[in-house]
């Protein structure tokens, strides 16, 4: 990772951090274009749902795995920089929001269009 990346804004939330405060997260960091569900995250959202099932950790596009610790992103992305630097900050944000919650979870991002 260089040196050079420009850190997120995003403010890191307080307390239990759930799908929906990752999300904000992400689409705070520069080059994301939002979070774009894929066919993973959104059979997982409505798994979750038709069962009553933890759904503050599972939303379309984001997923936080309790039982493992990972954390699958899927998003679309501007080509403002390398694509490659946007996933590694996108990376870094998710994992500092976590920081509190549990230590050094594998934070798994799927680039799912670029504009």
């Amino acid at each position: 990772m260089s040196s050079d990346m420009p850190l997120s804004k995003a403010p890191v939330p307080a307390g239990p951090v759930t799908a929906a405060d990752l999300i904000s997260v992400v689409e705070a960091v520069p080059g994301v274009r939002g979070i774009e569900p894929g066919i993973a995250t959104s059979l997982r959202s409505l798994d979750a749902r038709l069962r009553h099932q933890n759904t503050e950790h599972v939303r379309f596009g984001m997923v936080i795995d309790p039982v493992t610790g990972q954390v699958v992103v899927e998003i679309a992305l501007t080509v403002l920089r390398p694509v490659w630097q946007i996933v590694a900050e996108v990376q870094v944000a998710v994992q500092a929001a976590l920081q509190d919650s549990g230590s050094g979870r594998e934070v798994l991002v799927r680039v799912q269009s670029l504009s």
